[in-house]
């Protein structure tokens, strides 16, 4: 845990912008890093395996399978019809198990878009280390509520529901870098296949929170190295 002097803030991690001098560390993204901290030990270990698969392949299967359905995501929040646009990356699909996700994906999208009522808008992304490990922190989305509020979104995309406990990791690095990525946001999650909304509940104990992220970035660059091929 560490503070923020800057902005005053407490923060379990300092974006990399502050971040000089500092040796090489261990890096992944805000939501793999959610979905090892709320997993046990076999989902664990596949995620840092795969991570360690997927290092330095850029066209690798684990790293391409959802990106066109999140670009169309982006592209039909500034859509007249945004079924219309999805429709289109569904069809495209040709990757084994990728027809039937992004089927879900689209129709959960669509479920929760229609529902929300929200404006799509610009938003930032940065990196934020933890400890040993520096998590890229780039939402799928940042939206504009019909009373003017602004929020930073994360997409849980996976078969599996995500849970409260990878919600709540995720939601709370969301909300360590929300200055970062779009000034007065909130952080948001969603779990897209279900339409579900994730928030932090107000009563949460953002010191507990917090003591638990650093723990599990600690774990995982363990993790990382001892599993280094």
């Amino acid at each position: 845990m560490e503070i923020d002097t800057d902005r005053g803030r407490a923060a379990m991690g300092t974006t990399a912008q502050r971040v000089d001098g500092q040796a090489k560390t261990v890096v992944t993204s805000a939501t793999a890093f959610a979905e090892y901290a709320a997993g046990g030990r076999a989902r664990r270990t596949e995620i840092v395996v795969a991570a360690h698969e997927r290092e330095g392949i850029p066209d690798h299967f684990g790293r391409v399978f959802y990106q066109p359905i999140l670009a169309a995501i982006e592209v039909a929040a500034r859509a007249e019809d945004p079924a219309a646009v999805l429709a289109e990356a569904v069809e495209a699909a040709e990757l084994t198990g990728q027809p039937r996700a992004y089927d879900e994906v689209a129709a959960g999208f669509l479920a929760w878009w229609r529902k929300a009522r929200l404006t799509a808008v610009d938003c930032g992304a940065t990196v934020l280390r933890v400890g040993g490990v520096e998590l890229t922190v780039a939402p799928h989305l940042a939206v504009r509520g019909r009373s003017g509020g602004l929020q930073v979104v994360l997409f849980h995309l996976k078969e599996a529901p995500l849970t409260r406990d990878g919600a709540n990791a995720a939601l709370r690095v969301l909300a360590v870098c929300a200055d970062d990525l779009l000034a007065g946001a909130e952080p948001l999650v969603v779990d897209l296949r279900r339409a579900r909304e994730y928030r932090l509940a107000r009563n949460t104990n953002i010191d507990n929170l917090d003591a638990w992220l650093t723990a599990e970035a600690a774990a995982y660059a363990s993790h990382w190295h001892s599993t280094a091929p």
